[in-house]
């Protein structure tokens, strides 16, 4: 009977032990566990800072906002996808780019006779604009010059992508036509008038730039300036034409307020260490 006694001891300590032991090796994994999932947890979490007027990012933010080259193709109340953007669009962009940032050449073409008002491939003559506003035709006509490899190059540096067609002719501008004479865009006025002055100029303001892990976003505001004389406010010189948002695709011009609309353009860091446009979305207040 003693001896029953002494293995039922023996049976319920070592069945205490067991269940001690069990129970300690479960508590050690749950926190394990738990110390991986915060750990996991940690790393996902996305650091954001404002550097708009971090010194240490001012040249960078302004070469991000230089590729926008404040061209209105980038302020659709839709917004911008890169992947969808027409050809056409692209050889604007790389174009306002290189004008922006005086990588061009120029040429001086002169007429095809005397007293003609074009030049070759029809090229129109300058206008000349003097003090008093008077207008009239140049001598001349002046043309941008720009290589397809610097079209292929430069929209590169922009997007991180060779999708581009640069074999192709285009309208940066409605009176401004670039054609590919030689391996070489021409670009030339091919709808000058003398009537009409001004033009549609885009006015934008950065007011955040957020910086993320791999991901930079210049948030910002404004309008356009119409200041061609066919629309010209006599009040006060000009008309201002707000970005809005609307039921058509693309934005359209309003005198109203913008401040219910903010842009925000997104640049993605690429393995080569160099940001590149990635979108621009809409933000409504």
């Amino acid at each position: 009977m003693k001896n029953k006694k002494v293995k039922y001891i023996i049976s319920f300590i070592l069945f205490f032990a067991i269940g001690g032991l069990l129970g300690a090796f479960g508590t050690y994994k749950s926190l394990a566990l738990k110390d991986v999932d915060e750990e996991e947890v940690v790393e996902e979490v996305i650091t954001e800072e404002e550097i708009l007027k971090n010194p240490d990012y001012t040249e960078l933010i302004n070469n991000l906002y230089n590729y926008l080259g404040k061209d209105t193709l980038f302020y659709n109340s839709l917004g911008v996808d890169v992947n969808t953007m027409d050809n056409q669009d692209k050889l604007r962009i790389v174009y306002t780019y290189i004008i922006n940032n005086n990588l061009y050449e120029t040429e001086s073409l002169s007429p095809i006779y005397y007293g003609a008002l074009t030049c070759a491939n029809n090229f129109n003559l300058d206008v000349i604009v003097s003090a008093d506003g008077a207008m009239s035709n140049g001598s001349s006509c002046t043309i941008y010059k720009m290589s397809q490899d610097l079209v292929i190059e430069t929209y590169k540096k922009i997007f991180n992508s060779d999708s581009i067609d640069a074999n192709v002719n285009f309208n940066p501008l409605s009176t401004k036509l670039c054609m590919v004479i030689d391996g070489v865009y021409n670009c030339g006025n091919v709808n000058n008038t003398t009537g009409v002055t001004g033009k549609l100029e885009s006015k934008f303001e950065m007011i955040s730039v957020i910086k993320k892990e791999k991901e930079i976003v210049i948030y910002d505001k404004g309008y356009l300036v119409d200041t061609r004389s066919t629309v010209v406010n006599p009040d006060d010189g000009h008309d201002n034409y707000y970005l809005h948002t609307s039921d058509s695709n693309m934005y359209y011009y309003e005198l109203k307020s913008a401040d219910n609309i903010t842009f925000a353009h997104s640049y993605i860091l690429g393995e080569d260490g160099n940001y590149r446009y990635n979108g621009t979305s809409v933000v409504q207040s």
